[in-house]
């Protein structure tokens, strides 16, 4: 019934809107908006200084941000249609029918942002610092506050949106955050591992290949090929496969084509060959981020390590939010997918050597 009641008003509204050409969008996001909380609402709720609307539906316990924190929030996203557009929890993918078995690519887990409105939503920036670490808030907006402050964008002309938001937590520094997630993740499954490659990284390798190996000649006998040994030094070229992961295990890129297939995130028309790493190339143009090419290095040819880092040697403050191929702060080159790298997240990057070139 409320989704009835609710295209009837927007069916009535833009009709009315075609009609008055001179007023703003902004006004008519306004008055469609105000339509909607007079019949679903019954004009029990009133809009903030900021336009939206505010319902709390659970209180929390917990510290209340300031702007300039860092917070992790979940969020359900409708129109108000009651449509649902996204959410960041598996188990509401699963419940909506958004969650789609065969390509896997969403890593389910609360959103990340720095706590100002040129950063995040105006909305959220707006309303964060009144909520409790727990608390949910269910709040009604038109769609000019889901952009920042600097952002000239018109998101979805007249449209107005129900989102459901969950503060989950507080991070007043997030690099020592994120260092001492992957001082934890090594203490968990790398002990062996005594000193960083560098700070807030970490390296083993975990295959070596033989100096000498033995493969059969044109007349069927085994003879010994010596290995090369050109190291992975600036400049030169080395074909690589590779898997990078989130610390929590969900697989966000490969190249390996049974890997993609086994985690749910094959696409039929990526090429799954070999990448061609130009060592040393961490620039924006079209190199690897440096976290990988410092695991490149450290190997030679047959060889396979894995490496585990801070932002600071992966995408940085901004993460990589497009899809296609990244373009994060750090250089670009590794990842395909349109898995989200939200900010300040480590990764961990497997790595085999197949051939060095000159």
């Amino acid at each position: 019934m409320k989704k009835t009641i609710c295209l009837l008003i927007l069916s009535a509204l833009l009709v009315s809107c075609a009609k008055e050409e001179s007023e703003s969008v902004e006004a008519i996001q306004d008055r469609l908006l105000q339509s909607y909380i007079t019949v679903v609402h019954k004009d029990s709720i009133q809009p903030t200084a900021l336009g939206y609307y505010i319902i709390k539906l659970e209180e929390g316990t917990g510290a209340m941000p300031r702007t300039g924190d860092w917070v992790k929030w979940d969020q359900t996203q409708r129109s108000l249609d009651e449509t649902v557009i996204s959410v960041t929890e598996k188990s509401q993918a699963i419940q909506y029918g958004l969650f789609d078995a065969n390509m896997q690519t969403t890593h389910y887990i609360p959103n990340y942002g720095y706590l100002d409105e040129t950063y995040i939503y105006r909305c959220l920036a707006d309303a964060f610092p009144n909520m409790k670490i727990g608390s949910k808030y269910r709040i009604i907006t038109p769609s000019r506050l889901l952009n920042t402050a600097l952002s000239q964008s018109q998101q979805s002309g007249y449209a107005s949106y129900i989102l459901d938001v969950a503060l989950r937590e507080i991070i007043e520094d997030p690099q020592d955050y994120e260092l001492d997630q992957v001082i934890t993740y090594r203490n968990m499954y790398y002990p062996e591992i005594y000193d960083s490659l560098k700070y807030g990284m970490y390296y083993k390798t975990t295959f070596t290949a033989p100096d000498t190996i033995w493969e059969t000649d044109e007349n069927d006998e085994l003879v010994p090929i010596v290995k090369d040994t050109i190291s992975a030094t600036n400049g030169r070229t080395a074909r690589v496969t590779y898997v990078g992961r989130f610390l929590d295990g969900f697989v966000f890129d490969t190249n390996i084509i049974d890997t993609a297939k086994q985690h749910n995130i094959y696409d039929a028309s990526r090429n799954y060959d070999t990448l061609s790493v130009t060592i040393g190339n961490t620039d924006m143009s079209g190199g690897v981020i440096y976290g990988f090419d410092q695991i490149v290095q450290q190997l030679k040819t047959g060889d396979s390590g894995l490496g585990f880092f801070i932002s600071d040697w992966g995408y940085g403050y901004y993460g990589n939010i497009s899809s296609g191929a990244s373009s994060g702060y750090y250089g670009t080159g590794t990842t395909t997918t349109t898995t989200v790298i939200q900010p300040f997240t480590p990764l961990l990057f497997e790595v085999w050597v197949h051939k060095i070139t000159q």
